[in-house]
């Protein structure tokens, strides 16, 4: 008899940002698998900057994320993976402003 697999669940993928850094975060495109429910997380390498999050196409349910809020919860059901498409977001902390991306994949 054939053992049962198990699937991949859940995965957060961490996006620091920085406002020291020149790129503000790393990594500069999150990717991450809608199949596999993962969500992303924001978090300040330092605990003291605030930094807002905000997406003008959210794949998410909500289009608007800060330190208070961190977690962008589950892919929405009617966005496709898609390897290709990027949803470009803007991350605002420490004075410094940046619009980096976000791939969500099978």
């Amino acid at each position: 008899m054939a053992t049962p697999s198990r699937a991949r669940q859940g995965q957060v993928t961490i996006v620091t940002i920085d406002p020291k850094n020149e790129a503000i975060t790393d990594p500069q495109n999150f990717v991450i698998s809608k199949s596999h429910n993962d969500q992303v997380q924001w978090v300040a390498a330092d605990p003291e900057v605030y930094f807002t999050v905000e997406f003008e196409e959210s794949p998410f349910y909500e289009s608007q994320f800060s330190s208070d809020s961190p977690y962008s919860g589950l892919v929405r059901r009617n966005v496709l993976g898609d390897p290709h498409k990027v949803y470009k977001y803007t991350v605002r902390a420490g004075g410094r402003t940046v619009d980096p991306g976000g791939i969500i994949d099978r």
